[in-house]
């Protein structure tokens, strides 16, 4: 009786009564007393018409505003990743490491995103979209809404959108290496491929540097073209640097790099300045010498 007592919500009260040795519980509430079977059966008829009403209410708010303009604000986000990943695709179709190989950016729906995923990523780049379809990615929508009310209720409605409704959670993104060489489909790059370190590293910098450029290309403008490399190529061959930084050339970005060893003077590189620092250990401070590369020779500017 206690149990029961402390667990009902305010406005109902717990009446015990025995009858011959039977001991009866009944609830008390405005509309009197009633076995507490019939109060359970009557507040989950509640219960259900308030979610249907709720469900009609928020039917009409994914119609009238997720289906409008907070879908519409989605599909862009999802056609403008799909372009940087053509285009940055697209810049890497003739690059090849030394050893013929090459990277492929691949960004694809991830096959344990929920359901209502998947089926809102078809349809949210679907365009025009018939009244069926509408409907399928309204329900897709809502399911992912509800998914995350029932993981964290205490979060306002507004967390809940934002979380359900970001579309990279929906995807897996991967490194790809193509063989020229060998042939055969891509591959993930990863340790298990059994290329070395410097190839695995060559391969990382060719996806960052299309990525990069497919960045700058989608903003436009006279934006900076820039990437900062601390310790640029390290374990990766001479040879492999001048096809890097021929690269960074080719896509029209600029560059601030860092490197033990690397000068950098190469035909295809048509201008650096570069800093070479010297430090002797009896003297306090670093000296630096400036050199400057005009695509042809290096030129000692001064210290």
């Amino acid at each position: 009786l206690h149990a029961l007592s402390d667990g009902l919500a305010g406005g109902y009260d717990v009446v015990d009564n025995e009858v011959d040795g039977i001991k009866f519980v009944m609830i008390a509430d405005d509309s009197g007393r009633q076995p507490l079977p019939e109060l359970a059966a009557r507040v989950t008829s509640e219960v259900a018409a308030a979610r249907e009403r709720l469900a009609a209410g928020e039917r009409e708010t994914v119609e009238r505003f997720l289906l409008g303009e907070v879908s519409e604000e989605v599909r862009e986000r999802l056609l403008e990743a799909h372009d940087l990943v053509r285009s940055a695709n697209d810049a890497l179709k003739a690059v090849r490491s030394s050893h013929g190989k090459g990277a492929h950016l691949a960004w694809s729906v991830d096959e344990e995103a929920p359901e209502g995923a998947r089926i809102a990523t078809k349809l949210l780049v679907s365009s025009p979209r018939s009244a069926e379809e509408d409907a399928r990615l309204r329900d897709a929508l809502m399911s992912l809404i509800r998914a995350e009310r029932d993981r964290d209720p205490a979060v306002s409605y507004g967390e809940h959108l934002r979380v359900a409704l970001d579309y990279r959670r929906w995807y897996r993104f991967s490194v790809q290496v193509t063989d020229s060489v060998r042939g055969g489909s891509p591959r993930v790059l990863s340790a298990r491929l059994g290329l070395s370190q410097g190839e695995q590293r060559v391969l990382s910098y060719l996806a960052l540097f299309a990525a990069a450029s497919a960045h700058f290309d989608s903003i436009g403008g006279n934006c900076p073209r820039l990437l900062l490399l601390d310790d640029a190529f390290a374990t990766v061959d001479e040879p492999t640097h001048e096809r890097l930084l021929r690269l960074l050339v080719d896509l029209n970005l600029d560059f601030v790099i860092t490197s033990e060893r690397m000068w950098g003077c190469f035909p295809r590189v048509p201008s650096l300045e570069i800093y070479e620092a010297l430090r002797d250990p009896a003297v306090r401070g670093v000296a630096l010498v400036h050199f400057h590369w005009d695509g042809r020779e290096r030129h000692l500017v001064g210290i």
